[in-house]
């Protein structure tokens, strides 16, 4: 989302160009190292060896050439910037306050270099500034820290984190941080292959949300707030759409990660103080983005796996105004509630994504009342149940969907291959299964469980045409449903990520298995995913695939199970069998 304050740092040779692009290099990938805990290339423009290794808020770069001409570091910017340097001190500083919204007008993100070899002055760039140093030093170590509070906290990180350390001490305690994380799901391993399959997608659904946690020098844990431009003590969480994680990640995170999944929820619950709503899409703070609230599925999930010992008490006064208060600003909340709540579902002549919010909203209704029941809040609980079946009010016998309803209750035109209008990122035959919490009434819709797997079939048989609707053009996720080759199954984007599963819970599970591990054998390679890879949900989609089981309903303990991909999988020295 370009949202950060980010910047580019580049060794090279030479001339300094006016645009960074005409500047990059090239490099060899199968000469390179890349993993987690550290990167070794080389430019092979300027015959640059470039290492790195990470510490949780900086990192320590190595530049070493192999040509005469000297070492010069250039440090670009999107947008605004101040940069500055000192020689004497060996000491580059400055503050980046890129970004396209979600924040307040003091954000920046301040960050500090300290090199071990004396630099010349910086030299100003239109787009940040360069730092060379003199010809006869073959070697310049860097070790860079950032803050998004200040100078002083972007120095004591440095201090505490890089100061003093090798390349190879940072290398070995990111091996053991990574080692610990990925090696909790273990397996007996056939081929190279499963193992690289597993443990990259294993990465990806640890890599978000981000933690925006700072040490000051009392040691305590602060952050800034993009919220309210404060710096607060705690934990904050930012980076997630939770209109997509809340299927897979959290539930992933629930079973092998419970640990971290504790720190992540104090962390979105300063969010929801901060901000006063629930988080939808922080980016690092609010951004109008999706439909729902769905932070209520991820609450919902956490206590219904037993992660209670948080404050779940403070998290469902927000989850009771997103089920209660209607919001006109996308950024937070649910546009449309009241004539949902009136209606029994989203006029689509009034608001976009008619169907989809509608069916959002009744599974978030869900949710919230899974909370209210575990806090003993009987009448809330109550009040929210009769919504959660408000899905029947838009399925359409007459052609078999769910379908966009006017807010005199009749129903909107229809075409079966149309996408956007009452539905979003996909058309009825994405969206007409979503009905997590209540699969039982989803099959009494269609007639029978038997007559749902019919449909399910024909979801996978059908030719995947689609017709760009009210979308200005072709959108990269029907190019991706076209090129998958699964019928109208559209694995490359969310919405369908459970309906695979619907054929277990309706009494044909071989072909749950059939076609879940069909899916993960043809659509995913080390090399490419089938499509939209958002905050870690596909990765853990192909994980949960590996692990032979399947989180159907968020909010609920349960598991879908079928016969792992992988021989024998444990978690943490558990059989999977006996976790779920």
């Amino acid at each position: 989302m370009g949202d950060y304050g980010s910047l580019t740092v580049m060794p090279f040779h030479g001339p300094c160009q006016p645009l960074l692009a005409n500047q990059s290099s090239a490099y060899k990938l199968a000469d390179s190292i890349v993993k987690p805990n550290r990167l070794r290339t080389r430019l092979l423009r300027y015959g640059i060896k470039v290492e790195m290794a990470p510490s949780e808020r900086g990192a320590l770069f190595i530049f070493a050439k192999q040509q005469a001409e000297a070492i010069r570091i250039r440090f670009s910017f999107d947008g605004e910037h101040v940069i500055s340097g000192d020689s004497s001190t060996k000491i580059l500083r400055g503050i980046s306050r890129d970004n396209h919204g979600g924040v307040t007008k003091n954000f920046g993100l301040h960050f500090v270099a300290e090199f071990d070899e004396e630099h010349e002055a910086v030299e100003k760039t239109e787009d940040g500034g360069v730092v060379t140093f003199p010809r006869h030093i073959e070697r310049v170590e860097m070790r860079l820290a950032a803050s998004f509070i200040d100078e002083d906290h972007a120095l004591e990180s440095l201090a505490r984190e890089l100061r003093g350390k090798s390349l190879a001490e940072l290398i070995a305690a990111g091996a053991e941080v990574w080692n610990d994380l990925l090696g909790r799901i273990q397996f007996d391993a056939r081929e190279e292959h499963e193992e690289q399959m597993l443990y990259s997608c294993l990465y990806r659904c640890l890599l978000f949300p981000r933690f925006m946690d700072e040490i000051n020098s009392q040691g305590e844990t602060v952050h800034h707030s993009p919220y309210d431009g404060a710096v607060h003590v705690g934990s904050l969480c930012a980076d997630n759409g939770f209109w997509d994680t809340f299927r897979t990640v959290y539930p992933l995170l629930a079973l092998v990660y419970p640990d971290k999944l504790r720190l992540i929820l104090e962390g979105w619950l300063a969010a929801c103080r901060e901000s006063g709503w629930s988080p939808k899409w922080p980016s690092p703070g609010l951004r109008d983005c999706m439909i729902g609230t769905h932070f209520d599925a991820v609450v919902a999930d956490a206590v219904a796996r037993g992660i209670t010992d948080w404050n779940v008490e403070e998290a469902f006064t927000y989850l009771w105004r997103d089920a209660t208060e209607e919001s006109e600003d996308g950024c937070f909340g649910r546009r449309g509630l009241n004539d949902y709540t009136r209606l029994g579902y989203v006029p689509c002549d009034q608001f976009r994504y008619g169907v989809s919010s509608t069916l959002d909203y009744a599974y978030d209704d869900f949710c919230v009342a899974q909370v209210a029941t575990y806090l003993g809040r009987t009448k809330e609980a109550n009040l929210l149940k009769p919504r959660t079946q408000f899905y029947r009010n838009i399925f359409d016998a007459s052609t078999g969907f769910m379908r966009g309803r006017r807010a005199d209750g009749g129903w909107e035109s229809f075409r079966e291959f149309q996408w956007g209008g009452s539905y979003i990122e996909g058309g009825p035959w994405q969206h007409s299964f979503h009905v997590p919490h209540d699969p039982e009434g989803l099959a009494s819709l269609f007639g029978s469980n038997a007559l749902l797997c019919r449909k399910l079939d024909a979801m996978l048989s059908t030719a995947p045409h689609f017709e760009t609707g009210t979308y200005s053009g072709e959108i990269h996720e029907m190019t991706e449903m076209a090129l998958a080759g699964f019928g109208q199954y559209a694995h490359s984007n969310q919405p369908v990520h459970n309906f695979l599963f619907l054929y277990s819970l309706a009494g044909e599970p071989e072909k749950t298995a059939h076609w879940v591990h069909r899916v993960a054998k043809e659509l995913y390679s080390p090399k490419h995913f089938p499509g939209d890879e958002d905050n870690g949900e596909m990765a853990a989609w192909y994980v949960f695939a590996c692990l032979g089981i399947y989180p159907f309903c968020a909010g609920r303990s349960d598991f879908v199970k079928f016969p792992p991909l992988l021989l024998n999988p444990t978690i943490m020295g558990s059989p999977v069998s006996n976790l779920c």
